[in-house]
């Protein structure tokens, strides 16, 4: 049988930095890859290789039996290529179909015909379970929805290969069962596709092969009948990972955060937070799971001080910081990790050292009468990139060289290293290798062993059993089904967030 697509000896580096190395990478008609590797191995520039967005240094792309013009997003799209990215491509303030009709001619004619999209949207979303409404406005849709947009459209335009890069960071249990029976019937109809993970579970139930990279290069590949969590996160790592450290039981102390019927509208004016109420106390870690649009990042920003509430009331030690905003709230010693690392964490363009230094630029020994003094500022950066082992040619690279997991290290390192005594902690893991998973963790837990109050919000549940001396569910705004980790049951936690039942806490 002759190979779907075959990407021959490809090397890509830039500069020093070798991020593809002579890899061989083949996908057969009919098949799932998983395509597996830590933060940095070189997956994304493969893929991106693959589709056209990076020109490779060496090597060839063959599609069907044809070499692919290098470096054209275009002609893999013509060829039946179609990438799926985290960051979605859609104009919010159009419809479904609307967006389906961006850019595509396959109809013709001068006009264009909304009522035939539409009924090819509703056809071809009953065909693969992406229930979806072609006349609803993008900007209204939860991320779940947008993703199934983006799937339509390339199905639609006759993708013969996906490219699927980390598809469920966004979605819920239920959207993720949902997208890996997509997956299946796309590829019972002898489509293929590339599933981009670090969730090995995913890849296990899915795949029919894996695809192991690591330091730029394929270190190994297994049908996926045959491999186990153990055996795949060896190979991504070059070695056994090492037992988490030993988790030390809470003695929570006074409360430092407390929250009364706090409200909030997201961006679009729609009221995602209804009136949540919680007390978290020195040295524990609460945390909150919950999908995605349950008001989660309206609850984040809102006690970080990025937004303000519609009503309820914030305490910090007993003393009612409602009113202040995101400088107040730092002063006051909250630290806020969000989940946007490249967009809200972290300024791409300016160098690690800068990013480090940005909530202490202004003070001393880093500033004197307003002249920023580099020799301490570098000496800082250097002792942070250290102790939080971000790894990176030296303090002066910029942000956006990084990958995901040392990206997330600098912003870890920038908060954390504050001693601050409240830290809101949303998505912190998210897209994350589970090294670097483990040591965001890890990192979180110390501080909480130090006395410091940790919120810990995340759609994973495994992450939020882990971490959390207190388990919450965040649904329809509220918070409900608060237990101590000893007393919380997977089960109950899922049915909460599927909301199924509401249990005031």
């Amino acid at each position: 049988m002759q190979a779907l697509l075959e990407m021959r000896g490809i090397s890509k580096s830039y500069g020093s930095v070798r991020a593809n190395r002579g890899i061989n990478f083949t996908v057969q008609p009919g098949q799932i890859v998983g395509l597996l590797g830590e933060n940095g191995s070189g997956k994304s520039t493969l893929m991106k290789v693959l589709f056209g967005m990076v020109r490779a240094d060496e090597g060839a792309i063959v599609y069907r039996g044809r070499e692919l013009d290098a470096g054209s997003p275009k002609a893999a799209l013509q060829a039946g290529i179609a990438m799926i990215h985290q960051h979605f491509t859609l104009v919010e303030a159009m419809t479904v179909s609307e967006n389906l009709m961006l850019g595509w001619s396959a109809r013709g004619g001068p006009w264009l015909d909304h009522a035939a999209m539409a009924g090819q949207v509703r056809d071809a979303a009953q065909r693969y379970g992406l229930d979806i409404d072609p006349a609803a406005r993008v900007e209204r849709l939860a991320l779940g929805e947008k993703q199934r947009i983006e799937i339509l459209k390339a199905i639609l335009r006759g993708a013969g290969l996906l490219i699927l890069d980390e598809p469920t960071s966004i979605l819920s249990p239920p959207e993720i069962a949902r997208l890996l029976e997509f997956l299946q019937r796309f590829r019972a109809e002898g489509h293929s596709v590339v599933f981009i993970t670090h969730k090995l579970g995913e890849v296990l139930a899915v795949a029919d092969e894996i695809v192991v990279l690591r330091d730029g290069e394929v270190v190994g590949t297994t049908p996926a009948a045959g491999a186990t969590r153990e055996s795949l996160a060896r190979m991504m790592v070059g070695r056994e990972l090492a037992a988490p450290a030993e988790r030390r039981s809470a003695t929570p102390g006074a409360v430092r955060l407390k929250v009364e019927a706090l409200a909030a509208r997201d961006n679009n004016g729609a009221e995602r937070l209804k009136d949540a109420s919680f007390e978290l106390r020195a040295g524990e870690v609460l945390a909150l799971a919950g999908i995605d649009g349950n008001g989660q990042g309206e609850l984040a920003n809102t006690l970080a001080g990025l937004a303000a509430p519609l009503r309820g009331r914030i305490f910090l030690d007993g003393v009612d910081i409602t009113a202040g905003g995101a400088a107040a709230r730092l002063e006051a010693g909250i630290a806020y990790i969000p989940a946007d690392r490249s967009g809200t964490s972290l300024v791409q363009g300016m160098s690690i050292e800068d990013n480090l230094m940005l909530r202490d630029i202004s003070r001393r020994p880093f500033s004197v009468a307003g002249r920023i003094d580099r020799q301490a500022t570098g000496r800082a950066a250097r002792e942070r990139m250290r102790d939080f082992d971000v790894r990176a040619a030296s303090p002066a690279a910029a942000a956006r060289t990084l990958s995901g997991g040392n990206q997330q290290k600098v912003a870890l390192a920038r908060e954390l290293s504050r001693q601050p005594q409240v830290v809101i902690a949303f998505q912190p893991t998210w897209g994350l290798d589970p090294g670097a998973t483990r040591f965001v963790m890890e990192s979180l837990l110390k501080l909480r062993d130090q006395g410091a109050a940790v919120l810990y919000i995340s759609s994973e549940l495994e992450e939020v059993l882990a971490v959390g001396d207190r388990v919450g569910v965040l649904s329809d705004g509220r918070i409900v089904l608060l237990a101590d980790r000893s007393e919380a049951d997977i089960e109950r936690i899922g049915l909460a967030m599927a909301g199924a039942f509401q249990e005031a806490a």
